[in-house]
């Protein structure tokens, strides 16, 4: 539901002035004050790629954990580069209105599965939030694209668990990455939900003030939310052809926008795409709905929508090119058209649970004599040892390669060091590297292609540059624009494969395309 559609949907229910605690009577032209109502805002944000064996723990969860008020501190969310999330948009509403938040909990990261441990830790501390304060709604942002030891659905199990300890009557409301794999759990224990209909993801903060103004309608008794959920038998993914504003699955969206726009008391109408590189039972894309109280019209709408999706699955799956082919059509783009060129190593998405050191495009365009290129690699042991050797040092390094045969092996590499950078911190260094013509950033932190200020710390400008490997699906392209860069979508070796057949699925349900022909 746009926001002009949803405003005037509560308009209508009569929740337009609900303000400082007052509202308007229906009907009777006199306001009445009404008690202050508490919320709990939490987030537990994981994006699981179950083949990387690299376990998320909690102390890795612990370096960019918010605990109490600091869920509640504006100007720090950030999607893919773009400013604002969920929580963000959802704050932004409600202080407008008489309504206390209570911050609980909000962690974020994505690699391997998550720890049992780390889940008990996070899940705890919300649990905690609501033994220590009486609470009217919870409002959790989360990804969708979860897994932890022991809970293969992870977002489902951590709102069961809410539900469990708040009771039926509490309203329980969350959003999603478009990453999220809609499960029946979460339609069971939850009230509303909303997913961002973006990517690359632009509208996460749009998403937190939709599912705001829905807890207003619910909170003050003017609408009553279910949620229906249709599981898809379809694994997709970036890099493929699953950009919302791409075709064909923009006539999901528009389909989806329509039933919002048209149909009464439609609230959201979602699809998830999943997370393929993922062996558990709640493998698949997926849509969910919500709807004020009819959940029949909810799960008459989330199938229509869920066969309009799958109807189209063999038009996601495209041919993406190896990394050979990869570097001589990015010679080819660049001459024709004199644009510089953002290579999404598709294999190594770092958005995706790699880890961001494999080189099997920095092979090739060494291999085939690429004469201007930036490539960025994340190898710990590298970066510091050139950061010892110091700027103007000429450093022989084995870069990258060192986390899994498939990432590998190490590329030997000779070049002067042009500059060091401590923009994640003096223990940190990044370092930029320079070999005939080839720009080497070497990272002692995971830093992905979402963002440019670690480049910008050491003068590295990719529009600059003949080619750019990014280790990416599409999230990374609001950094490299399409009015500036070319983008060619390479088919890399690693755990954000496309060739999903050189991985072991044991618990996914079957058949499931395109593993099957369904």
């Amino acid at each position: 539901m746009s926001q002009n559609t949803r405003r005037r949907f509560l308009k209508t229910a009569g929740c337009g002035a609900v303000a400082a605690g007052v509202a308007m009577i229906p009907g009777s032209g006199r306001s009445a004050t009404l008690p202050k109502k508490r919320i709990m805002v939490g987030g537990f944000s994981h994006e699981t790629n179950t083949f990387n064996p690299r376990k998320t723990t909690l102390e890795i969860f612990k370096k960019s954990m918010s605990l109490g008020p600091d869920v509640l501190k504006r100007g720090g969310g950030m999607v893919h580069g773009i400013v604002g999330d969920s929580i963000g948009g959802f704050i932004d509403v409600m202080e407008m209105y008489d309504i206390e938040l209570i911050g609980s909990i909000r962690a974020g990261e994505g690699q391997g599965i998550v720890t049992g441990e780390a889940f008990d830790y996070i899940t705890g501390a919300m649990l905690d939030t609501l033994d220590k304060n009486q609470v009217d709604a919870v409002y959790l942002s989360l990804h969708g694209g979860g897994v932890a030891e022991g809970h293969p659905d992870l977002e489902g199990d951590t709102l069961a668990l809410i539900r469990k300890k708040v009771g039926p009557d509490v309203p329980i409301m969350f959003t999603m990455d478009l990453h999220c794999k809609p499960t029946k759990q979460m339609a069971e224990v939850a009230d509303a939900a909303s997913v961002f209909r973006t990517y690359p993801h632009a509208d996460a903060f749009e998403v937190g003030k939709e599912i705001a103004d829905i807890m207003l309608g619910t909170l003050f008794g003017k609408i009553k939310p279910v949620i229906a959920v249709r599981k898809l038998p379809l694994m997709i993914g970036p890099p493929l052809n699953v950009v919302t504003a791409d075709m064909p699955i923009k006539l999901v969206y528009d389909k989806a926008k329509m039933m919002e726009r048209t149909i009464s008391g439609v609230l959201t109408v979602c699809p998830g795409h999943g997370f393929m590189q993922q062996d558990v039972p709640t493998q698949g894309a997926g849509v969910i709905v919500t709807v004020d109280r009819d959940r029949a019209l909810a799960q008459k709408l989330a199938d229509e929508l869920g066969d309009l999706f799958f109807s189209y699955r063999k038009d996601y799956w495209v041919h993406l090119p190896y990394p050979d082919e990869t570097i001589r059509q990015a010679l080819a783009l660049n001459r024709k058209t004199g644009k510089p060129v953002a290579i999404a190593d598709g294999g190594d998405n770092m958005g995706a649970g790699t880890p961001g050191d494999g080189t099997a495009l920095l092979v090739q365009i060494l291999k085939q004599g690429v004469k201007n290129a930036f490539v960025q690699i994340w190898d710990p042991e590298s970066a510091k040892k050139a950061a010892l050797s110091g700027v103007g040092a000429t450093v022989t390094l084995d870069v990258g390669g060192k986390t899994d045969t498939l990432y590998g092996p190490p590329v030997q590499i000779k070049g002067k060091v042009v500059a060091v950078s401590n923009f994640s911190g003096k223990d940190s260094p990044a370092v930029k590297i320079e070999t005939n013509g080839i720009t080497i950033l070497v990272n002692t932190d995971q830093i992905g292609p979402n963002d440019q200020k670690n480049l910008r710390a050491v003068g590295i400008d990719p529009s600059k540059y003949t080619m750019s490997v990014c280790k990416g699906g599409f999230a990374f392209r609001p950094q490299y624009p399409n009015t500036i860069y070319e983008y060619i979508l390479s088919n890399t070796p690693g755990y954000s494969s496309v060739d999903l057949k050189t991985f072991k699925f044991t618990q996914i349900p079957r058949p499931i395309y395109p593993l099957d022909d369904i």
